[in-house]
């Protein structure tokens, strides 16, 4: 008797939960800029909210009598919106995995990365003198702080020191160190984690896989942001990066 009761509430409540899901993600949809200073979790929240609607009004068409009018068009409304939903949600959800690791602001505001290290030409080429310890640096700018790459061919990818990551917002306390690496100062572990933009003097580059590393003092710039270039040539005490 309870079970056919619950059905029955299910049944009824379906077109109304479909009905406010499709209302709420069409708010979001329209509203889509006025989101964006809004927290991901609330927005992860909301958006799992009307998943649960969509999931009630399945429910509800499921459970529906085989003659009752409408089941089918309610469960395919359901299902494709769900869809839609969901892909918000990936969304949402790795904004706020995001928000876990990275602060809203870097600890300290950088410069332009065009006034460090790196010269770009007119032919959009960067060049940069050797320093006086052998090694070739390049300033950059990352969620609005400036840090300073040492150019390393043999490394894979991008490196931030611990002090680096700090300053540029990275909460270093929150993160995974179990990936071991070694470095100048000898071996230690490193956490995976995504720069989502990194500017060097006339380039940007999006989504870039790095690693904050437990130890070392000096940020690493390697292949995964080199070799996005066109060409890395060395000339004497220069070290030249031409554009694809």
């Amino acid at each position: 008797m309870q079970e056919t009761m619950l059905g029955r509430i299910i049944t009824r409540l379906a077109i109304p939960a479909l009905a406010l899901a499709m209302a709420l993600l069409g708010l979001r949809l329209v509203s889509w800029p006025l989101w964006a200073e809004i927290a991901p979790l609330v927005k992860t929240v909301f958006i799992g909210f009307v998943l649960i609607l969509l999931g009630l009004a399945l429910a509800g068409s499921a459970l529906s009598p085989d003659g009752r009018r409408h089941r089918n068009l309610i469960a395919w409304l359901s299902i494709g919106i769900a869809a839609v939903a969901v892909n918000i949600l990936n969304r949402d959800y790795a904004d706020w995995q995001y928000e876990q690791v990275w602060g809203a602001t870097p600890a300290v505001p950088g410069r332009s990365a065009s006034s460090g290290l790196g010269v770009q030409l007119s032919d959009g080429a960067i060049v940069l003198e050797r320093q006086f310890d052998g090694h070739f640096y390049i300033t950059s700018e990352i969620n609005g702080a400036e840090v300073t790459f040492m150019i390393d061919t043999g490394a894979t990818g991008v490196a931030l020191s611990l002090a680096d990551a700090r300053r540029i917002g990275i909460r270093t306390d929150r993160l995974d160190y179990t990936i071991p690496t070694s470095t100048a100062a000898g071996r230690s572990m490193a956490a995976p984690v995504e720069i989502r933009s990194l500017t060097l003097p006339g380039r940007s580059f999006d989504s870039v896989p790095a690693h904050v590393m437990s130890g070392g003092e000096q940020s690493l710039l390697g292949m995964t942001v080199l070799e996005r270039f066109e060409s890395v040539e060395i000339r004497r005490d220069q070290l030249i990066l031409r554009s694809n």
